[in-house]
């Protein structure tokens, strides 16, 4: 089956499950595809200039990301997979209905909707049938991980967790992020499992009192999210700070469970082995 991906979410499953799409978004660390997306937003802005720009397109009802129409054309897919959680993050269904208007043929599509953690089971099958394959012997897989760092962190402490995926302006991680904190032993502030992120100050988060501060900007590689904490002036004076590569945290993918074992080893690091030096750096 010849699959188009036009978010990083889905190319992730879809590797999973052993399919391999015949295209990718520019967002996907994939280098030998057509790649079917692109962002308005220029490259090299900081945190700031990029929450103003989402801001404007959201007034002026713009999106911030095209699909390639000619290339989704050439590739002559069966199924087109996207997302409908998060509009600032990637393609989503708006953007999709509009490209498949112009194709000059039918395709399928399939719009990912986890916003819990249990949802990547339903995605996961989801995409499963859709392609033809069978998701049960990696799902059992991934749960087995997940019961493992439960079982390790079961009846610790559980550290306070403020969990922040945007630093200029403070944004607190929700959807599944409350989840993978919780299962990692933590207890997680501010934001509602399945809630959207939402927009904060520090002086709130600071009022929330965390013990553990998690920094993973999302979109933003671990070395990326150093440079820009290097010249930040941290308000939260006396807290555990920790920088993350957020591939593990900011799509509902298999990687979350890498999440998990990664938050744990922060947060339990008696009870779980530390991250990789290139998944999360103390700070």
């Amino acid at each position: 089956m010849r699959v188009a991906s036009l978010v990083p979410a889905a190319t992730e499953i879809l590797r999973f499950l052993g399919v391999e799409p015949v295209g990718v978004s520019h967002c996907c660390a994939v280098a030998d595809k057509p790649v079917l997306t692109e962002s308005i937003l220029p490259k090299g802005l900081s945190q700031a200039e990029i929450d103003q720009r989402v801001r404007q397109a959201a007034q002026a009802g713009q999106s911030l990301y095209r699909v390639r129409t000619e290339v989704l054309q050439s590739l002559k897919p069966d199924l087109i997979l996207t997302q409908g959680v998060c509009e600032v993050c990637a393609v989503g269904p708006s953007e999709l209905r509009q490209a498949v208007d112009c194709l000059s043929f039918g395709v399928p599509t399939l719009s990912l909707q986890g916003t819990r953690l249990a949802h990547l089971w339903d995605d996961l099958r989801a995409v499963a049938a859709a392609t033809g394959v069978s998701a049960e012997a990696g799902i059992e897989e991934l749960q087995g991980r997940l019961e493992r760092v439960r079982r390790a962190v079961a009846g610790r402490k559980r550290p306070r967790v403020a969990f922040v995926e945007w630093l200029e302006p403070p944004f607190l991680g929700g959807h599944w992020v409350p989840d993978l904190v919780e299962a990692a032993g933590g207890a997680p502030l501010g934001a509602s499992p399945e809630a959207p992120s939402f927009r904060t100050t520090w002086e709130e988060i600071a009022a929330l009192q965390p013990e553990v501060v998690l920094f993973s900007f999302c979109g933003y590689g671990l070395e990326a999210a150093l440079r820009d904490l290097a010249g930040w002036a941290n308000p939260l004076s006396g807290v555990e700070c920790w920088a993350l590569d957020s591939a593990y945290f900011c799509a509902l993918t298999p990687q979350v469970v890498q999440g998990v074992e990664i938050l744990a080893g922060i947060l339990h690091p008696g009870a779980w082995p530390a991250p990789a030096p290139a998944e999360a750096v103390r700070r």
